[in-house]
Parts: structure tokens; sequence; C-alpha cells
């Protein structure tokens, strides 16, 4: 397999991923804010990611979807993966006082280990499309 094509697969992937995370949380709203504002951060900051949280999901996958913007969408990629894990992470290590809610979706039915399993090895994903796609682009000199 080319090189090319590992930076695409990848990108595929956490493009699905985003969509869907996007697409549950936006189909069941009702519910996904009644989730977001029973988690361990201030309210304030639960009515904000309610909001944001699905249209950067969205943006993340337009800019992995267009070959352009893919770099880009490695890198917003990365910080909503770092974010996410590092969320898991506290949870697994009995960081807030309360267990917080799951996620939605198919997600929902994962514990938090595998929940934290599932975002580091996305997180990982994520890095190697960057690193590729990075190297190829100086190589290119684009």
């Amino acid at each position: 397999m080319k090189r090319i094509y590992i930076p695409y697969l990848i990108a595929l992937l956490l493009l699905f991923l985003f969509v869907y995370t996007a697409s549950s949380k936006l189909m069941d709203f009702d519910h996904f804010r009644v989730q977001m504002l029973r988690q361990s951060f201030p309210h304030a900051v639960a009515k904000i990611l309610i909001y944001t949280l699905p249209g950067t999901e969205l943006v993340v996958a337009v800019l992995l979807l267009i070959p352009k913007t893919r770099l880009w969408g490695f890198y917003m990629a990365l910080v909503l993966m770092m974010l996410f894990t590092g969320y898991t992470g506290l949870v697994l290590a009995h960081f807030f006082g309360q267990v917080p809610c799951s996620c939605g979706g198919v997600l929902k039915n994962m514990g938090w280990t595998t929940h934290f399993v599932f975002n580091l090895f996305f997180l990982l994903l994520t890095v190697t499309g960057i690193y590729i796609t990075y190297r190829e682009r100086r190589r290119s000199g684009k």
C-alpha cells in the first residue's frame, strides 16, 4: 500500500468517527444536553460545549475530507482526541467526585476503560496521520 493512502484512510476513519458522534448528539439533542449538564465541569462550560462540540466535530470532518485542509483537520482532531482521552483518563483516575454519565450512541455501551482505549487508539491514529501528511508535504514542497 502506498504511503499516500495511509493518511487518507486515517482521515476517513476519523471523519466517520466525528460525523457519527456529532450526528448522534444532534439527533438526540435533548438527551445530549442533559448528559452534558451532568458532567463534572461547570455548567457554563457545559452550556458552551453543548452548542459548539457537535459543530466542531462536523468542521473537523469536513477539513479531513478535503486534501488541502486535511492537515488542519488532523490538528483539530488531535486537540479533540487529547481532550476526550484526557477526560476519560481523569474519570478512570477517580479525579471527579462522581462518575459522570457515558456518551451516547454506540459509545454508551463502552465502559470507561474501553472508552479510554478507544480514544487512545484514535489519538495515536491522528498523530500518525499528522506525521505522515506533514512529512509527505515537506517532501513534495507543498
